[in-house]
């Protein structure tokens, strides 16, 4: 069993990986119909046994959630303003920086604190 997984890893490419990454900083629908399927078949077929699995309430919650996340959407492109990107909203840790230091920065302390 280990052996197989060290197989599959030893699949993965740096490319994969980086996309990856990319989609938890920067997520897009392509991401989410990519892990669908490859064709909107797949994908309806996916989608349509996701929504089977799951509880009246789950696909009540999820019906509501894309359509408060599309009317978000909406709004955003009919003010021409976006949301503030998530890294912009707090500040970086330096390199040399300890961890309560970084903290008391991220909260508005001085050192002396």
């Amino acid at each position: 069993m280990l052996t197989e997984g060290m197989r599959q890893i030893s699949r993965l490419e740096l490319a994969d990986i980086r996309r990856g990454l990319e989609n938890f900083t920067s997520p897009s629908a392509a991401g989410l119909l990519d892990s669908l399927g490859r064709t909107r078949g797949e994908r309806v077929e996916k989608m349509a046994a996701l929504l089977r699995n799951s509880s009246e309430a789950d696909v009540e919650e999820m019906g509501t959630v894309f359509g408060l996340a599309m009317a978000k959407l909406a709004e955003e492109q009919a003010t021409g303003s976006q949301a503030p990107a998530r890294r912009e909203e707090q500040p970086r840790r330096r390199r040399g920086e300890t961890s309560a230091e970084w903290r008391r920065e991220r909260r508005g302390l001085s050192p002396a604190s």
